[in-house]
């Protein structure tokens, strides 16, 4: 139960909020804002309603108070005043208050403003908790990201695989005698742990080379410090990450590469990398040599004092090496910061530029661990590429997702988008590549699927998983995908056409209703329709008039206003108990598939013409999809629907010489509206 602490020196307004507040709210009350302080002091509450106007010390002084207490200073607090004017209520605002009541206070309107505060403050620290999860969870993978980045590099030459992360804990080790911050010590690290990302260039027949290297194979090894600047350029949240990547081969005689920068015009950091790089190229086992001996490492240190490397950080270096009990402490880690997007963008940049083999195992997309979509270019440009490869594209999007973003926000968008990547990553074979584009869009190629059978079965399965499996998390109701097909060899042949013309095909689902699929290669025809769905879309418009806060989504593209029918029916709801019934029609081909596109335009027309003769004058009908009718019959019995729809069934096939077409119809006599008023003005 939450607490809450009321302040008011007149005791009939605080017998009268605790009476009001006492049944839901475990209530405190004192009488002065000093009681109130002292009471802080010992207890906590979750809001407190604090009178303006007390004696020896004002609500306002009272409030600045409990702000001073660091335990207190985000506590909600609502004001209580008899004074209405306007610069009291600005300066409640301005003190930092939630809400003010003005007093006398009826019941309603306090336990409203309370009620209303502390879901609000709920809702804040609900907030603050799943932001203090994701900036770890970032944290988390940034860490990941700049390791995952380090040992691609490392891994070109396989002694040299833990390269990086020895250089960086050196490196740590050195800056922390200096007395550096957590701050740039954790710097310090992630430019230590990609100091040698120009190393991804260089061919590894170079790098694994075990005899002396010639001049022009040196050059192609000192170019590793311009690519790795290249590369860092637009890194921005490690700090000096490129200036760090160029000068960790300066020496501090002047005589390194690529610059020959000398002394202190050398940054800090890269002077510092350097010694911890030579000590792990020293104390580890390469292609051109074996590991040096401790004394050795001394020795070269000693010798490479004020020529290769800075005197005073050598020192350091030989001090920290000299202790007997000096070595990697694995649990020894700094602690972790968010840098993820550019960490994360880094190493995808890296990995799909310079090299092809990590890409299977780290370009995913961060959010459904699909592929991303530049994996997926390349696999489908190469899958293509052999002359007789066919497969199925499909680009399939999210129905009415912006929607979901902007009335429930992005955590349920995120739901909503990983929920789906999953269903559609079941429906995959092995050899299948799904990815995500965009938001809300994702591309799924079937390999050796180039027939029209195939892709029609394909989308009437995904549109069906998803209407029976995938629910809105907050309001229950279905949410749905339009599809755009291109095949490959007969639309296009590489990804960017087969892509440009599914992405045409989309935008004619979406222009015709959404909740559909449709062919580039049928450019001109109507739009398909999902028939075996057709109970499902039934179910859900029953749903959605049902309920007064619903929306129709999709639906509403089919006809101008479903308002407008829904106002008609709690009208005719409220002048009969009679149930309403719907009847759904529907023209196929006689096996079940989808009419051909010309004579199905001309069968909706004698469709039309048929409903709007067999209806009553007060029953409404409207166009529901290219292959679809809606009819709502009021006052009808469950006798008279079927008798109704027989006769559209009798009506149309009189008009019509069509031996391919057969017309179907859904019926469902459960009443729209029951128990509910609704006026107009709620519509």
């Amino acid at each position: 139960m939450e607490k809450i602490l009321l302040v008011d020196d007149n005791n009939v307004s605080l017998s009268l909020a605790k009476n009001m507040l006492g049944d839901k709210y475990e209530i405190y009350a004192v009488i002065s804002g000093e009681q109130a302080l002292k009471f802080l002091e010992k207890k906590d509450v979750d809001l407190i309603l604090l009178d303006i106007n007390m004696p020896d010390m004002s609500g306002f002084e009272t409030l600045k108070l409990i702000r001073e207490m660091p335990e207190h200073i985000n506590i909600p607090i609502i004001f209580l005043t008899s004074d209405a004017d306007p610069e009291t209520e600005r300066k409640c605002f301005e003190m930092g208050a939630f809400d003010y009541i003005v007093k006398p206070f009826q019941k309603i309107t306090l336990c409203s403003r309370v009620a209303r505060t502390l879901d609000l403050v709920s809702l804040r620290k609900d907030l603050e908790g799943r932001l203090l999860e994701k900036t770890k969870q970032i944290a988390r993978i940034s860490l990941k990201s700049m390791m995952m980045i380090a040992n691609t590099v490392d891994k070109k030459d396989p002694l040299a695989a833990e390269h990086s992360n020895n250089v960086a804990w050196f490196s740590v080790e050195i800056a922390k005698k200096l007395g550096w911050s957590t701050d740039d010590l954790y710097n310090l690290q992630n430019l230590a742990l990609i100091h040698d990302i120009g190393n991804i260039g260089v061919p590894e027949t170079i790098i694994r080379k075990k005899g002396q290297l010639t001049p022009e194979e040196y050059d192609t090894v000192k170019k590793h410090t311009t690519l790795g600047r290249n590369i860092l350029a637009d890194m921005t949240v490690i700090r000096k990450a490129a200036e760090v990547a160029e000068t960790h081969h300066e020496r501090y005689d002047g005589k390194g590469y690529p610059n020959g920068l000398s002394g202190r015009s050398i940054p800090i950091e890269a002077r510092i990398i350097a010694i911890a790089d030579a000590f792990d190229s020293m104390t580890t086992d390469r292609a051109f040599r074996k590991k040096l001996t401790r004394e050795e490492v001394l020795n070269e240190f000693a010798k490479g004092r004020g020529t290769q490397f800075d005197p005073e950080l050598v020192d350091i270096a030989l001090d920290l090496l000299s202790n007997d009990n000096f070595k990697r402490d694995e649990a020894d880690v700094i602690r972790e910061e968010e840098l993820a997007v550019e960490s994360s963008r880094l190493l995808q940049d890296v990995l799909s530029t310079y090299t092809d083999r990590p890409r299977r195992s780290h370009v995913r997309d961060p959010l459904t661990g699909l592929w991303s979509s530049s994996y997926a270019m390349d696999e489908i440009d190469n899958y293509l590429s052999e002359k007789r490869a066919s497969g199925c594209f499909m680009l399939v999007d999210i129905d009415g997702f912006s929607q979901i973003n902007d009335n429930l926000g992005h955590i349920v968008g995120d739901s909503v988008i990983k929920n789906i990547s999953v269903i559609l990553s079941e429906m995959m074979r092995n050899d299948d590549i799904i990815c995500r584009v965009g938001g809300d869009e994702f591309i799924l190629f079937f390999k050796d699927g180039g027939s029209k059978e195939f892709a029609t079965a394909k989308a009437e399965e995904i549109i069906l998983y998803l209407d029976d499996g995938l629910k809105n998390p907050v309001s229950d109701e279905r949410i749905s995908v339009s599809i755009g097909i291109t095949l490959a060899q007969t639309d296009g042949r590489d990804f960017a056409t087969l892509y440009n013309k599914a992405d045409k095909a989309l935008y004619l689902v979406k222009e015709n209703g959404k909740h559909s699929y449709h062919f580039f290669s049928d450019e001109g025809s109507m739009m398909r329709h999902t028939l075996a769905s057709t109970r499902i879309d039934l179910e859900y418009l029953k749903k959605f008039v049902s309920e007064k806060d619903s929306t129709p989504g999709g639906f509403m593209v089919e006809y101008e206003s479903f308002k407008k029918i829904f106002r008609f029916l709690g009208r005719a709801q409220r002048r009969t108990s009679s149930p309403v019934i719907l009847l759904l029609l529907t023209i196929t081909a006689q096996d079940g598939s989808p009419a051909n596109s010309e004579i199905l335009e001309a069968a909706m027309i004698h469709l039309k013409s048929a409903i709007t003769s067999a209806i009553r004058s007060g029953d409404v009908t409207t166009n529901y999809s290219s292959s679809q009718y809606l009819a709502i019959l009021l006052e009808s019995t469950t006798q008279n629907g079927y008798l109704i729809a027989e006769r559209i069934r009798k009506i149309f096939y009189e008009s019509i010489d069509y031996p391919d077409i057969r017309l179907t119809y859904d019926i469902d006599t459960t009443p729209f509206i029951q128990n509910n008023t609704y006026e107009d003005d709620d519509l």
